[in-house]
């Protein structure tokens, strides 16, 4: 399952990337569904996508967080940098003082998009789809015009015209400004406290906590081959599971299945 998902993953992301960054509008056609199974999205346009999504996440809980959302799936990425510099662990489930601290703000955020729209406020700021969006096209898309431009100069003197060179689209500087800083804010909670944006700001990963407490296959420690060593809690970068005892957060678990590796006796495994 953990092999599956970084595919799945992978090209998800790839997906998501080049639909923000193709500026020849080829991709779209084939790609352009990435974007429509996009949760917030999906509900806003009363697509199947959504309900499709909250049924995924009744089954398996929230593999969307970790296999669809392009912002979940970065936020994967920047912990993976974190593991090469020798950072494997992210320290165990936090106090109980900190988790309910923790509920009242998901609550809070959760209320504040979801009033956000009734009160014509601009909510995109907390909508993952939307903020990875951004840093792509503010950030990425004028390097990869750059790019593009001078492989266009250097094939014209070379009497090939296969590339042509396209305007650098910049955003206003507080666009900008705000945009990277809101990106640079989710990784540095990222290398902190591993997966802590997505288990306490967004919305979306609220919102499907409460069906993923449901689901019909959850992650379960084998308490007979369980011997308290402490590796999965350590390791999770969701910070749910208490290793101490035996017990999971399903409405915090992305669906990584890193836990079901790291374990030495394989005593976790995805079950009914």
């Amino acid at each position: 399952m953990r092999k599956l998902r970084i595919v799945l993953a992978a090209v998800s992301f790839a997906l998501a990337t080049m639909l923000f960054l193709d500026f020849t509008n080829t991709l779209a056609p084939v790609t352009g569904w990435i974007a429509r199974i996009q949760f917030a999205p999906a509900v806003l346009a009363l697509s199947f996508a959504s309900l499709a999504i909250v049924l995924l996440t009744l089954v398996l809980g929230r593999v969307y967080c970790s296999v669809v959302c392009p912002l979940g799936i970065f936020q994967d990425i920047v912990i993976f940098f974190r593991k090469l510099f020798g950072k494997r662990f992210f320290g165990g489930s936090p106090a109980e003082n900190e988790l309910k601290a923790r509920r009242w703000m998901r609550l809070g955020f959760l209320g504040m998009f979801a009033g956000g729209g009734f009160l014509g406020l601009h909510f995109a700021w907390l909508e993952p789809y939307a903020i990875y969006g951004r840093f792509v096209s503010f950030v990425l898309s004028p390097l990869y015009r750059m790019g593009n431009n001078a492989l266009a100069s250097w094939a014209e003197k070379n009497s090939n015209y296969m590339f042509r060179a396209v305007e650098i689209v910049l955003p206003c500087t507080a666009a900008l400004v705000a945009g990277i800083a809101l990106v640079a804010a989710i990784v540095a909670m990222t290398l902190w406290r591993g997966r802590l944006w997505c288990n306490t700001v967004c919305p979306v990963g609220t919102f499907l906590g409460f069906f993923a407490r449901f689901s019909f296959f959850k992650i379960k420690i084998d308490e007979e081959k369980c011997v308290k060593c402490g590796a999965c809690e350590k390791l999770c970068k969701a910070q749910c599971i208490d290793a101490t005892d035996g017990k999971v957060d399903f409405s915090r678990c992305v669906g990584c299945f890193d836990c079901v590796k790291v374990c030495p006796k394989k005593g976790i495994s995805l079950k009914r």
